[in-house]
């Protein structure tokens, strides 16, 4: 889906682990691991293939920001991701108020609503990121925004009100793709990244 929107209303295999699941200031924001429901006893962990872009990628943002570091972007980046899906499992909108921004929390909120109007769970493990890579960076007057796109391994399942599987495989290990855009103010504020953005790619590679 191109939107959060549209995301939330399928929760399709990505943003249903996108927002299924799930900054250390967002880089030390949150490490807890994903796991809901009867799926399978997994730990969540990220992998070590996180992609990196090179200097030439990044001058205006170290204008911007000297002490900017990738590495612990990303890693950071990687927690929040886990500790957002989980929330949105867990229907924890309170969590999920630090870490999206106004429009996003809207879409999630309402997903969540509709989830429970037809009285459908979710059930999900979240089993590890394979791996985090800078997609774009776009410094702007008032912000800067970083879009990271993640590949990971999660089990999910939507049950209907009867206890039906109507979404996903509560067996079966999947790999998804999602892009998020993380944002933080100027003068930066590490501790007010946000995610202002989701997309999915269709096919996970």
């Amino acid at each position: 889906m191109s939107e959060t929107a549209d995301v939330l209303s399928e929760l399709p295999v990505i943003i249903l682990f996108s927002f299924w699941w799930a900054l250390l200031s967002m880089l030390e924001f949150l490490s807890t691991q994903g796991q809901t429901g009867n799926g399978p006893d997994a730990t969540a962990k990220t992998g070590d293939a996180t992609a990196i872009p090179g200097d030439d990628a990044l001058p205006e943002l170290r204008e911007a920001d000297p002490q900017f570091s990738a590495a612990d972007f990303l890693q950071g980046a990687c927690r929040a991701y886990e500790e957002i899906l989980s929330a949105y499992a867990l229907c924890d909108v309170k969590a999920l108020q630090a870490l999206l921004s106004a429009e996003v929390l809207r879409a999630f909120t309402d997903a969540l609503a509709a989830r429970a109007a037809r009285e459908e769970t979710l059930e999900l493990t979240f089993v590890g990121i394979l791996s985090a890579e800078i997609a774009g960076i776009a410094v702007q007057p008032e912000a800067i925004e970083i879009t990271v796109l993640f590949r990971a391994q999660v089990v999910q399942a939507e049950r209907s009100a009867a206890g039906n599987v109507i979404r996903g495989d509560p067996t079966s290990v999947a790999t998804v793709a999602d892009i998020w855009t993380f944002s933080c103010p100027r003068p930066v504020d590490r501790a007010a990244w946000t995610v202002i953005a989701t997309d999915e790619l269709a096919e996970a590679a």
